[in-house]
């Protein structure tokens, strides 16, 4: 089908729409405007499948598929890109550029990488000697009667692993979302499982001889399914109330584990008798079970299901493929694993000569933004109480805008002394990782002091390796620089298409402190019963949204802060243009959703070819996209689309 005239008309605008934008520099915003035109293929009828008209011909002006699928893979292959050249520029300039260079040629020039260079490190630092590296497998293994697994389990959480027999992370308190504490839960039901061809491989590879590969895989494989069939056995159970409590309490509500043992062999030194713990689910019964299955288990066998549950966890970890192809996958691993540094060695070669200019344009919107949000909310349709109104109004007041991860006014001294610890060689890849691994985790428990720390935010190594903003629990929306460039944002972009595009995306997150899982939580990231009574206005929308989308928590939480960030996006700009006739309101209501959608444009076709799993939290592009933009009800008039068509929603589901 092709597009009727207001369509075909948008779309031979071109350059030439220009001079109907509110804009400073035409042919600036011109270009822009005709990179999001040849995007889109108007072959495709907008009213049946948005996304396919708003993106289809993406893939045409995104060619590089080995390196990327989507314009969020894009927007972090350009900025990667950048950050290498701007190290391969400054690494002689030592400091802290040494540092980073050393782990980047350790990891690009590393011949035939293995994962048992990094279990032989290991074992100093456990005092055990793993089974599988035993000169004859018919003996015994020396550490059989004297193996600790709880010890070696609290050691090898230092170096990432997490989530075998016990889980642990630093959480906040409900009450007070200032201070730290530790937090124990039982090994989580849907943790990545063991998959018996897998290892048995990986047994044959370390040298096992065949048939004795076999047994001990089936001794393996009996120890997971016994702990999977607990874990799972753990979820069915109702949720208990999170219990806080001091070491000496939980030692004497759970006694058949050493708790200041594991917490001393954690943290590396002995734990305060007054620090604070979580537990949740962790209960008697559990504990209890997890210890039969020990006592019908062997220590060796114990040993080898932690020794591949860290494999599990440390393959990803490799740099991978030949040297002249890791230059990307090595620079990666240094955001994930360094990402303070990184963001300053951004800073200061790229952004820092347009921060005064672009901070000041994204502040701008993102109060536009936070406005309309307070419009919406003194309109009242969720009928809200005094109290309630005021509890999400003080949330939205005090809701900030950080632009890339990066305290004010940090120098190279301070950075210096944030990363004293490390030593990093260009030699000695394996030791490096090992070093950063476990300065990270070294770094999170800091936080149990509850000390006050630089405006920062540590976020774990997958996330920081991401450009995506993100709404943090300390009530701000974190803005990566890696978004803050062309196609994405620019600051002499006009009005229209700033609010378009990354303003969509900003609205999408400052919702996010008001979704299912955030409004519980207050200004202060303390648990409030006000926030829960709020929740409950949302049951119209769920119920709307649902009886259409089978959507589960994740999905319509994501789907709602997609409704009410395309709304505030929209009414933030369009509530406020200067008066125009129709044939333009139209026009720039087209380029509105067009360009909203394109930071989600993707090789669909090589998507699906790939196999790649939907995304559980948003679902596939295009399906998010043809799912949730429709419910906005200026959608429909916008592209002229009537009752039958895909895109016809007659009846929005609002939530504000």
């Amino acid at each position: 089908m092709k597009c009727r005239p207001e369509m075909q008309l948008l779309l031979g605008l071109s350059l030439g729409f220009a001079w109907t934008l509110a804009i400073s520099d035409e042919q600036f915003n011109a270009q822009f405007v005709d990179q999001v035109l040849r995007n889109v293929n108007d072959s495709v009828e907008p009213c049946v499948d948005f996304y396919s008209y708003a993106c289809g011909n993406w893939s045409e002006n995104y060619k590089d598929t080995e390196n990327y699928l989507d314009m969020p893979g894009y927007m972090d292959y350009k900025y990667n890109t950048q950050l290498l050249g701007a190290l391969q520029m400054q690494h002689q300039q030592g400091g802290i550029y040494d540092m980073l260079w050393s782990y980047y040629v350790s990891c690009r020039d590393l011949n035939e990488p293995a994962l048992n260079e990094l279990l032989h490190l290991l074992e100093p630092q456990l005092q055990l000697e793993w089974p599988i590296f035993k000169s004859n497998h018919s003996e015994i293994w020396r550490n059989e009667t004297e193996f600790d697994w709880l010890a070696t389990l609290a050691k090898l959480r230092s170096y990432g692993l997490n989530g075998v027999f016990i889980k642990q992370d630093v959480n906040v308190r409900r009450e007070n979302g200032s201070h730290y504490v530790i937090m124990l839960m039982p090994q989580i039901a849907d943790a990545t499982p063991l998959i018996e061809q897998n290892i048995l491989d990986l047994y044959v590879a370390f040298g096992v001889d065949e048939q004795l590969a076999r047994n001990l895989t089936a001794k393996l494989m009996q120890l997971e399914w016994q702990v999977a069939n607990l874990t799972h056995q753990m979820e069915l159970q109702p949720m208990s109330n999170l219990i806080e409590c001091t070491l000496p309490e939980l030692q004497q509500h759970l006694p058949q584990i050493n708790w200041s043992h594991y917490l001393t062999n954690l943290l590396e030194q002995p734990p305060d008798a007054l620090q604070l713990l979580q537990v949740s689910t962790l209960n008697e019964s559990y504990v209890q079970q997890l210890q039969q299955i020990f006592k019908q288990t062997s220590n060796e066998t114990i040993c080898y299901y932690l020794m591949f549950k860290l494999l599990y966890a440390l393959i990803d970890e490799l740099p991978m493929g030949v040297k002249e192809t890791r230059s990307i996958p090595c620079l990666m691993q240094l955001r994930g694993h360094m990402p303070l540094a990184m963001h300053f060695l951004y800073e200061t070669h790229y952004y820092s000569e347009r921060r005064e200019v672009t901070d000041a344009a994204l502040q701008r919107l993102q109060q536009k933004l936070s406005l309309q949000f307070e419009r919406l909310l003194q309109q009242n349709h969720l009928q809200l109480s005094a109290e309630e109104q005021a509890y999400v109004l003080e949330e939205l007041r005090s809701l900030r805008l950080k632009i890339g991860n990066l305290p004010p006014r940090l120098t190279m001294q301070q950075l210096l002394e944030y990363y004293k610890d490390l030593q990093l060689h260009d030699n000695d890849f394996y030791g490096n990782k090992l070093q950063l691994l476990q300065f990270y985790q070294r770094r999170e428990q800091q936080l149990l002091a509850n000390k006050p720390t630089w405006d920062y935010y540590q976020q774990d190594a997958f996330v920081a390796r991401s450009s995506s903003p993100v709404k943090i629990f300390q009530n701000a929306v974190l803005l990566p620089h890696g978004y803050l460039q062309l196609p994405l944002y620019d600051a002499r972009l006009s009005q229209l298409l700033q609010h378009a595009q990354l303003g969509f995306i900003l609205a999408h997150e400052l919702q996010h402190a008001f979704d299912l899982f955030h409004i519980v939580y207050d200004a202060r990231g303390n648990y409030n019963t006000t926030g829960l009574a709020v929740l409950q206005h949302f049951a119209n929308f769920s119920s709307c949204y649902t009886s259409v989308h089978n959507a589960q928590q994740l999905l319509l939480s994501e789907s709602m802060s997609d409704i009410v960030g395309l709304r505030l996006a929209f009414a933030s700009y369009f509530d406020h243009v200067e008066s125009v006739d129709k044939h333009s309101l139209l026009q720039q209501q087209q380029l509105f959703f067009i360009n909203s959608v394109q930071f989600l444009c993707a090789n669909m076709q090589q998507i699906r070819a790939d196999s790649i799993t939907e995304d559980v939290e948003h679902g596939m592009h295009n399906e998010r996209v043809n799912r949730n933009w429709p419910q906005h009800e200026h959608f429909a008039k916008a592209f002229n689309c009537t009752v039958g068509q895909a895109m016809y929603q007659p009846h929005s589901c609002r939530l504000w």
